[in-house]
């Protein structure tokens, strides 16, 4: 029999190169690739700063058909950290990592760069060393060695701080991405996502801007009227020997009804993952535990929900490679997802009573207290408003219940012109009345009394 060391006895699995440089860039679309590149950016703040501001840090993308390129001051890769961690496909065990991270699977940095162009450089400097790799993608892939060299190199050096951080430049641009880079749409998409995904390392201090022109955010807002509060709770969640995840829940009503920013908002470390989720993956149309909530519909418009999910391991975390979906199967998230429905389910009662509210009165009658109340109340950031356990229907007068025949809309259009003609005969000043007043003229000539 021959000995299991025998090399008849070896199955190759080493994987190709291939894989790497056309499959898993498949996986991610161009805007969240580069959105990658820029959450490196904001874990380098992170490192330098913590939780704190900041401040005179920066991170700047340019993008055209010719060339991408981003580049910050947050710090730089060390050396020893390249040559064993940064440009390995995958975290290997002792990584270093950094609190509160972005980064989590160690393929963000490549992935986009293959997903960019077949020739890029990477350049990094730290107090005290700096680097330079420099890669054609068609050569290295045709090498059976797993591995990038060092273009220049130096350790033990003083850089002053002004020129200390990483610069990405991809060239040779695929060339359904240089047509998209060239583009004033994806400009805008990519600047449009910036400032709703980075809102925390923005809204900390963090400039980013795209082709010169600076990505800002707004604060994330509910009503704060004392009657319509908010409710928060506070979750967490502790394993044997691993890092605790603390989640941080929101539910009340936003000022307007607009429908992208209803939902649920879903945040991992402070980057936006979910944004105006309206599915079952954050409890709409969903039952459990005899708690019931409907599908989404244009009453829930006012609904706002914000789940902030925090760990010092970003492992720990419910969220997909990509950071563009929630992972449903975390037995954290599920746990989590039914608070949402608690914190949720008053809130839903109260825009349903608000439909009822506005369905039920004329079109020249005065506001219900309920809508009268959602109108002037003063929106605040979230992190700074007042909440409560549950969210609280207030207690307002009921209308006068409705006694006469039951009633049934009409809708029809016509030419404006002939309308206003029609409302100026009737000496009406609304539509409704021009409707109503025709309906009673032709019900009394053609129907009777």
């Amino acid at each position: 029999m021959e000995s299991e060391t025998d090399a008849s006895w070896i199955i190759d699995t080493m994987p190709t190169k291939e894989l790497f440089i056309d499959m898993l860039t498949r996986d991610i679309a161009l805007c969240p690739a580069t959105i990658d590149l820029v959450d490196n950016c904001a874990d380098g703040a992170k490192r330098l700063r913590g939780d704190g501001s900041f401040n005179n840090l920066w991170a700047r993308v340019e993008i055209s058909s010719q060339e991408f390129r981003i580049s910050d001051n947050c710090g730089g890769i060390p050396v020893e950290v390249a040559r064993k961690y940064a440009f390995r496909f995958g975290r290997p065990p002792g990584a270093p990592s950094v609190k509160h991270s972005v980064g989590q699977f160690g393929v963000g940095m490549k992935r986009a760069i293959f997903k960019m162009g077949r020739i890029f450089r990477v350049e990094s400097a730290t107090p005290t060393s700096r680097f330079v790799v420099k890669v054609d993608v068609d050569k290295w892939a045709s090498d059976p060695k797993w591995e990038f060299e060092f273009s220049e190199v130096e350790e033990n050096i003083r850089i002053p701080r002004d020129e200390q951080g990483t610069t990405i430049h991809v060239e040779a641009l695929h060339k359904d991405v240089a047509e998209v880079f060239g583009l004033n749409s994806f400009e805008t998409e990519l600047k449009n996502t910036l400032q709703s995904r980075l809102q925390d390392p923005i809204g900390k201090g963090l400039s980013v801007t795209v082709n010169q022109i600076p990505v800002t955010v707004e604060p994330l807002q509910m009503l704060a009227d004392p009657r319509l509060l908010p409710a928060s709770t506070k979750l967490r969640y502790q394993d044997p020997g691993a890092k605790p995840v603390v989640v941080k829940l929101y539910c009340g009503l936003g000022k307007s009804e607009d429908p992208e920013a209803a939902g649920w908002h879903i945040f991992c470390n402070g980057r936006l993952i979910v944004e105006g989720e309206k599915t079952e993956i954050t409890g709409w149309g969903w039952k459990e535990d005899g708690l019931k909530i409907p599908g989404f519909h244009g009453q829930f418009n006012y609904l706002r929900g914000y789940a902030y999910f925090d760990c010092d391991d970003a492992g720990r975390l419910p969220w997909n490679t990509t950071k563009t979906g929630v992972n449903t199967d975390s037995a954290i998230y599920r746990a989590t997802r039914l608070e949402m429905m608690k914190l949720m389910r008053p809130v839903v009662d109260f825009c349903n009573k608000l439909k009822e509210e506005k369905e039920r009165k004329t079109e020249e009658a005065d506001p219900g207290p309920l809508e009268v109340m959602v109108d002037s109340a003063v929106a605040k950031s979230v992190t700074t408003i007042k909440t409560r356990e549950l969210f609280e229907m207030p207690k307002v007068k009921p209308l006068p219940i409705y006694t006469g025949p039951v009633l049934q809309r009409i809708q029809y259009d016509k030419p404006l012109t002939q309308v206003n003609e029609v409302k100026k005969a009737l000496g009406v000043r609304s539509f409704v009345k021009v409707g109503e007043k025709t309906f009673d003229y032709f019900y009394k000539a053609e129907v009777g009394e």
